[in-house]
């Protein structure tokens, strides 16, 4: 791992997490708007990716996510052509706010994979920052809760949005992962047991976000704090490690 890895990862962190706040549109409380302004489309994306990933696409009428966004009923025809297009909208928002987050993570993992060559020390300190990097990310920030809890949606019932969902956030993340698991376990990244502890290992990142009300309950806490999240990463990252067969890297 270089000396910017060691120096910057809690400040790249932070500055993801900002950015992933940042580039989401938030509802303004006030009058409803006209249904022609920029503020009332941002207004409906916001309410809009909420009540989706609460009630999903069936289950929300045009109706309510106007009352919830403080628009006209009509700016939803207006802004995106219907309910179907402000599906599409939020969830092409879920992939540019997460950007922030991902990308960063995408370029790292196939970077540091080509520098470390093989050495198992290397692999194992990238694979730490990788834990480290993804559980703060997805723990970290509130926008991402209402964000994961959509994509789970998509799992368990996919729309016709899966595709753009699966190539453009899924498959990149995936494949980054899998170059380094390939690496570590001495495999292609494409063979089916590179795949499928690619898949067992971000699961049990992911699961720490979508069953969260689970791990709150067994361990009686009422949500994540930065010490908890800590305690997280601490626990699981050997137990990674000793998943893909690799010894504990140098200090992050």
């Amino acid at each position: 791992m270089s000396e910017r890895g060691k120096t910057t990862l809690a400040e790249e962190t932070q500055e993801a997490l900002k950015a992933v706040g940042g580039r989401a549109l938030r509802a303004a409380p006030g009058r409803r708007g006209r249904p022609g302004g920029e503020e009332s489309r941002a207004r409906l994306l916001e309410a809009a990716g909420k009540l989706f990933a609460r009630d999903g696409f069936h289950g929300v009428s045009t109706r309510a996510l106007a009352n919830a966004a403080k628009v006209n009923l009509a700016a939803i025809a207006y802004h995106f052509g219907g309910k179907q297009g402000l599906y599409h909208d939020v969830l092409r928002q879920l992939v540019d706010d997460t950007s922030p987050l991902v990308e960063p993570i995408i370029e790292r993992l196939n970077a540091g994979v080509k520098e470390a060559g093989g050495d198992k020390r290397a692999l194992g300190a990238l694979a730490a920052w990788f834990i480290d990097r993804l559980f703060t990310g997805i723990l970290g920030a509130e926008q991402v809760r209402w964000q994961m809890a959509l994509m789970l949606r998509e799992f368990h019932q996919p729309s016709e949005e899966f595709p753009m969902l699966l190539r453009e956030r899924i498959n990149p993340l995936h494949d980054a992962v899998a170059r380094l698991v390939g690496a570590a376990k001495g495999e292609s990244p494409k063979a089916p047991e590179t795949l499928l502890l690619t898949h067992a290992l971000i699961g049990q990142c992911m699961v720490f976000g979508m069953a969260r009300t689970v791990v709150w309950a067994r361990l009686d806490w009422q949500g994540y704090t930065p010490e908890r999240v800590k305690r997280i990463i601490a626990t699981l990252t050997p137990a990674v490690l000793a998943m893909l067969g690799l010894p504990p890297g140098e200090d992050r």
